[in-house]
């Protein structure tokens, strides 16, 4: 059960030191691809071709954490209890994303009230000049305007937790091991 345990914190720990860091650099690395400046829409392209994949990479590799520290007898339950917890966290993020732009909606609105501005709906590119004259550059007011889709929202966590599933099944041989797994298991039991 400890080892259990520690496999789930390990792969997280692991999941979180390698998706954090890239999740900083990479928007900036891409620049324009990241998000429709016009919309603030995180883009279809940034989504597969890098988001995706960066983030499946990340699991795999926590998945294959998680089982390695899990040991064989505890291997998949580890796996699978890591794969819930980052599918939970993630939908948990999003509930919160959606909680923060909320507020955020209501607070631009009271101070474009206040200051007489008429709100327009989508004005990314205002709220990208706003951010750089308050002396951001223009890659991080971008990457800090940016409005990611909901499905895209609803499905990361899929991913990272699909990620986790492979990585950990990984260490089973795969869907080729466990067919010769049972295979030899068939056949030691009719005495061949």
């Amino acid at each position: 059960m400890a080892r259990l345990l520690i496999g789930i914190v390990a792969g997280y720990l692991v999941w979180r030191l390698i998706s954090s860091p890239l999740g900083e650099v990479v928007p900036v690395m891409v620049g324009e691809r990241y998000a429709d400046a016009q919309t603030g829409v995180v883009s279809n392209w940034f989504i597969f071709v890098v988001q995706w994949p960066l983030t499946l990479m990340a699991s795999v590799v926590a998945g294959l954490m998680t089982g390695l520290i899990a040991g064989k007898s505890s291997r998949m339950q580890a796996v699978q209890g890591l794969a819930m917890v980052l599918i939970a966290i993630g939908l948990f993020s999003m509930v919160l994303t959606f909680m923060a732009k909320d507020q955020g909606d209501k607070k631009a609105a009271t101070m474009d009230e206040a200051t007489g501005l008429a709100i327009v709906e989508g004005e990314i590119v205002g709220e990208i000049a706003r951010s750089e004259a308050a002396g951001m550059s223009a890659e991080t007011a971008v990457e800090t305007a940016a409005i990611e889709p909901l499905w895209n929202l609803l499905s990361l966590p899929l991913v990272a937790g699909l990620g986790v599933i492979l990585g950990g099944g990984l260490l089973n041989g795969g869907p080729a091991g466990r067919a010769e797994a049972r295979l030899g298991t068939e056949s030691s039991e009719t005495g061949d």
